[in-house]
């Protein structure tokens, strides 16, 4: 399934400048793919202190892994999504 997430932190807690908050969020990333996760694409908005994902997983288990090294550096919303191609079809079947 594809989920997009945002990860927002504040000035105070911002990852540009704190090579262990980066490390953790490397951290995720690079483990991604053990855990089952195809990360699609990481956006970052500096000024907004936001991240943005995009990614697959088959279990919320998996997800709360990924984030896992992240908790502690800001909140995630993660929603589930699809293309819009996806969603017209299946608005025609139904």
């Amino acid at each position: 399934m594809l989920f997009h997430a945002t990860h927002k932190h504040s000035y105070q807690t911002c990852h540009a400048h704190d090579e262990e908050k980066k490390a953790k969020v490397m951290e995720a990333l690079k483990g991604a793919a053990d855990i089952g996760i195809k990360v699609q694409g990481v956006y970052v908005d500096p000024p907004g202190h936001a991240f943005y994902f995009v990614f697959e997983a088959d279990t919320m288990e998996q997800i709360i892994e990924f984030f896992d090294p992240m908790y502690e550096l800001g909140d995630a919303s993660i929603r589930p999504v699809t293309s819009m191609e996806a969603a017209l079809a299946a608005i025609k079947q139904g």
